[in-house]
């Protein structure tokens, strides 16, 4: 079956990953004005090797991806290190690939169901 097909697996981590690098920029963007607030990102820390090693496992995105605080930088005097123009285009970025991987699973489900509904008889 297809839901259980290793490719979609991989395909459906990748959503959730995604979908968690979303908000945590959204995050930081809302915290622009916070006094002290540090950044956060999403770090894809070997993600593929992981995918590759994990044969037979379950995927989870939170095995492929891990929060960090960007601790060492400050852009304002207030200590506040949120740079809106970097976290408005990965947020931009984010989105992007989320909804190329959301297409990608849209057209291998059209492609199943075509098959199945119009296959041998």
């Amino acid at each position: 079956m297809f839901f259980q097909d290793r490719a979609f697996k991989i395909m459906e981590a990748g959503v959730k990953a995604t979908w968690t690098q979303q908000q945590i920029h959204a995050q930081n963007i809302a915290n622009y004005e916070t006094p002290g607030y540090k950044a956060k990102s999403v770090q894809f820390s070997n993600a593929l090797a992981r995918s590759r090693g994990a044969r037979g496992k379950r995927l989870d995105p939170g095995d492929l991806t891990r929060i960090i605080d960007n601790e060492d930088t400050s852009v304002r005097p207030d200590g506040n290190n949120v740079d809106m123009d970097a976290e408005s285009l990965s947020l931009y970025k984010a989105y992007a690939h989320y909804s190329l991987l959301l297409d990608k699973i849209k057209s291998e489900i059209n492609n199943q169901s075509y098959v199945i509904n119009n296959g041998p008889r």
